[in-house]
C-alpha cells in the first residue's frame, strides 16, 4: 500500500512548492508595491519575470549559459574521475589513506573561488582555470562518500571474493567500487549543486565576462538593468534545480538496486 501512495506525495511535494515559491512572490510584490518595505534596488517580482522572458529571447545570454554549462560539466567531470580514483584507493588501503589523509583535510576548507586566482596565474585565462575551480569545490564530497562507500562494503563479499582468489586490486575494481557507486553518486549529485553555484561565482571574480557570471557583472555596472541581473540569477538556480532533478532520477533508475543504503 506505500508504494501506492509514492506518486501522489510526489506530486503533493511538488504542487507544495510551486505554492510556497508563488506565494512568497506574490506578498513580495505586494509588499513593495505598497511601499511598506522602502529599500532601493529591491526587485519586484513581477518585472523580474518579464526580465527572465527577456533573457530567454537574447541570444547572448544564450551563449553565457552556454559556456557556464560546459565549464561547470567539465569541472564536475574531473572531480569525479578523481575523486572516484583516490577516494576508492584511500578505502581500500590503509597506506593510500595515510599518505593523502592530512592533504585532502588541508585542501577540502579551503575556499575554491578564493583559490581560483592562483590557478588563473598558473595556468592562464579561458574555461580551464574556471573548471578547475569548479572541480576543487566538487571534489570532496565525490571523493569522502566514494571512500566510506568502499569502506562499508558487506564483509561476506570481500571474504567470498578473496576466497576464490581475487586480489586486492581486484577487490577493489571488480566488488568494492560498484557497491560503492550509490554513495559515490549521491556524492555527485550533492557536488554538482556545489560547483554550478562555484562555476556563476567564479566567473564573477575571474571569468573576463564569461557566462552568466559575466553576464550578471556586466549588467551591474548598469542601474537601468538590475532587473536583468536579478533575472540571471534565478535562470542560475533554476539550472541548478534542473540538474539536481535529472541526476535524482538517474540514482533512482540506475541506482535501484541499492535503494535505500545511500541517499
Amino acid at each position: 500500500m506505500r508504494l501506492l501512495h509514492e506518486p501522489y506525495r510526489g506530486s503533493t511535494e511538488v504542487a507544495l512548492g510551486v505554492v510556497g515559491v508563488v506565494g512568497s512572490a506574490v506578498v513580495a510584490e505586494v509588499v513593495l508595491r505598497s511601499g511598506l518595505l522602502d529599500v532601493p534596488g529591491l526587485p519586484i517580482p513581477s518585472e523580474v519575470a518579464r526580465s527572465v522572458g527577456d533573457l530567454l529571447q537574447d541570444s547572448v545570454f544564450w551563449e553565457a549559459i552556454r559556456f557556464t554549462a560546459l565549464e561547470w560539466m567539465l569541472g564536475l567531470a574531473i572531480a569525479t574521475v578523481v575523486g572516484l580514483a583516490l577516494g576508492g584507493l584511500m578505502g581500500a588501503f590503509g597506506v593510500v589513506f595515510r599518505a593523502f589523509e592530512w592533504p585532502v583535510e588541508a585542501f577540502r576548507v579551503l575556499p575554491s573561488v578564493a583559490v581560483g586566482p592562483i590557478v588563473v596565474v598558473v595556468v592562464g585565462q579561458g574555461m580551464l582555470p574556471l573548471s578547475l575551480t569548479v572541480a576543487l569545490s566538487c571534489l570532496w564530497p565525490i571523493l569522502l562518500n566514494t571512500m566510506y562507500g568502499v569502506r562499508g562494503v558487506d564483509t561476506t563479499a570481500v571474504m567470498t571474493a578473496r576466497s576464490m582468489g581475487v586480489g586486492e586490486v581486484g577487490l577493489l575494481l571488480r566488488v568494492k567500487l560498484p557497491s560503492a557507486l550509490p554513495f559515490a553518486f549521491t556524492g555527485v549529485r550533492v557536488s554538482a549543486s556545489i560547483g554550478l553555484l562555484v562555476a556563476v561565482s567564479a566567473e564573477l571574480l575571474m571569468g573576463n565576462g564569461s557566462g552568466i557570471g559575466g553576464y550578471i557583472l556586466q549588467n551591474t555596472a548598469n542601474a537601468t538593468s538590475l532587473d536583468l541581473v536579478y533575472a540571471a540569477t534565478i535562470v542560475a538556480g533554476l539550472l541548478g534545480v534542473l540538474v539536481n532533478i535529472a541526476l535524482a532520477k538517474v540514482d533512482a533508475t540506475a541506482l535501484a538496486w541499492k535503494k535505500g543504503l545511500a541517499q
